[in-house]
């Protein structure tokens, strides 16, 4: 599977051991909620690599580290390849994130407030045989309760787990997972039909489906974002004029558009439902030349598109690369 991208999908249910849940010894204070995770970057013969650890900067402006994290991707002889890293992943919230430890490449979810861990067991917790840790690809839900791992081959479904009981659901591996609802009972996921047309779907724990090939006002849209009915779908508009539109998956039917006024300079990057009525958007914030130099997460207000600031940030300097909440 591959997030963000066309392919048909279908639903099965599974179980799995229920994972521990330890309190993670010394790794920093745990305080507030995540802006976004990075990596620093270091000169090597006139290019730059990955170093140091994982590093959390936070809202209220504190920076920790991961040091239990595994950093970067491992070679097929078993050794480590220091020139690329691997992706966690932040929930919506900031709260909590996903990642492989170094010791033991499993993947655990860590409370980035309370500093808890959260380790997944059974076939979750470590990719089937024949892949390797940079093969998985992982997505948390808003509040990071229900986790995503997608194997990045396209040849395995993907599982997605309840981080507490360890339960699954699986999606095939031809699926294209685009995020979960905002409290992450149901999945979205996109498709293409014979006719190449696309498909917006919505998938449970129980089998529950909802399907229909979406019209072209609508398509081609992103970032996208279900709501916690399983049918309505806020589609993102960029150009000139940014919208916002809800598309309803039972009645396939589109609501008119609402005009967004989006901060000068700013991207849209990751929308979620926070209330029936209100959104949450993330943002990049772009320099003259183009280059992401920080970014902001605001609410939208679904049925007048007005917008009310959240957070902004600013990225540091030196970084090898970056992941923000939702990603």
């Amino acid at each position: 599977m591959q997030k963000r991208a066309y392919a048909a999908a279908v639903l099965t249910a599974l179980a799995v051991v229920s994972p521990a849940v330890v309190a993670e010894a010394s790794t920093g204070a745990a305080s507030s909620p995540a802006r976004y995770v990075w990596l620093k970057a270091c000169p090597k013969a006139g290019y730059t690599v990955p170093c140091g650890q994982w590093m959390v900067y936070r809202r209220d402006g504190s920076t920790t580290p991961l040091p239990d994290a595994q950093v970067h991707q491992v070679t097929a002889s078993g050794g480590v390849d220091r020139e690329s890293s691997l992706q966690p992943a932040v929930s919506g919230d900031g709260r909590r994130i996903a990642y492989f430890t170094a010791t033991t490449k499993k993947l655990v979810v860590r409370d980035l407030v309370t500093g808890k861990v959260h380790p997944l067991r059974g076939a979750a917790a470590k990719p089937p045989k024949g892949l390797l840790i940079n093969d998985v690809d992982t997505l948390l839900s808003y509040d990071g309760k229900q986790i995503a791992i997608d194997y990045v081959q396209g040849t395995l479904p993907t599982k997605v787990v309840d981080v507490a009981s360890g339960s699954y659901y699986t999606l095939p591996a031809d699926a294209a997972l685009q995020g979960f609802s905002g409290d992450g009972s149901k999945v979205m996921v996109t498709g293409t039909s014979d006719q190449n047309t696309t498909i917006f779907s919505s998938y449970d724990a129980d089998g529950e489906v909802n399907s229909q090939e979406v019209p072209q006002v609508v398509d081609d849209n992103y970032p996208l974002a279900l709501a916690d009915d399983g049918r309505s779908i806020a589609v993102f508009i960029e150009g000139r004029q940014a919208a916002l539109r809800v598309y309803d998956l039972s009645s396939d039917s589109v609501g008119p558009p609402v005009k967004l006024t989006m901060p000068k300079g700013e991207r849209a990057n990751k929308l979620v439902w926070q209330t029936s009525d209100r959104l949450l958007l993330w943002t990049y914030r772009n320099s003259p030349s183009g280059d992401v130099i920080g970014g902001g997460l605001r609410t939208i207000d679904v049925d007048t598109g007005e917008m009310k600031k959240v957070d902004t940030w600013s990225l540091r300097s030196n970084l090898w690369i970056w992941w923000l909440p939702g990603e």
